[in-house]
């Protein structure tokens, strides 16, 4: 009985530790806003040598379950993007994943706000089946917008506002 006690006890632990790791594999709010702060500078600073990162998988701008990618609002095309079927996309043809909803112009009036803003969508998660619920922080960046975001079920755009703000 002790020994049944004791593996069901080793079971919970693992679960309990398997699921931190998880967590932990999930991009934060915090994360990204300073990313895609990091990122509009750069992008600012040198757009033509610097798009061609954002294209990157594995590069500087992706990481955990998230990545940088950028929007030419004033073209209205993805200028960069990790996933070669969204690079080159048309903003129009921007869809939330569970209303068809076109959000290319959202994520551009999302830039146009002094300090950025956030557009909440349902979006495929790198690494896992199906769609999320993704709530994205876009930053103006010269002629460009850059956006990043965090995949979670309850935060809202609103929650978030502050995070932009400081």
């Amino acid at each position: 009985m002790k020994k049944q006690l004791l593996m069901g006890v080793a079971a919970l632990c693992a679960m309990g530790l398997s699921a931190g790791a998880w967590a932990a594999d999930a991009a934060t709010a915090d994360e990204v806003v300073a990313k895609v702060k990091e990122a509009a500078a750069a992008v600012k600073a040198g757009a033509d040598v610097t798009l061609s990162e954002f294209d990157k998988k594995d590069g500087k701008w992706a990481w955990k379950d998230t990545y940088v990618w950028v929007l030419d609002c004033t073209n209205g095309v993805v200028k960069a993007h990790p996933n070669e079927k969204v690079k080159g996309m048309k903003l129009a043809d921007l869809k939330d994943k569970a209303t068809d909803k076109e959000i290319g112009t959202a994520l551009c009036n999302a830039a146009k706000m002094a300090k950025g803003g956030w557009v909440e969508y349902m979006w495929t998660k790198p690494g896992a089946e199906g769609n999320h619920r993704k709530v994205a922080y876009v930053l103006s960046a010269g002629n460009y917008a850059v956006s990043a975001g965090v995949y979670d079920d309850k935060l809202t755009a609103k929650d978030l506002e502050a995070k932009s703000m400081k």
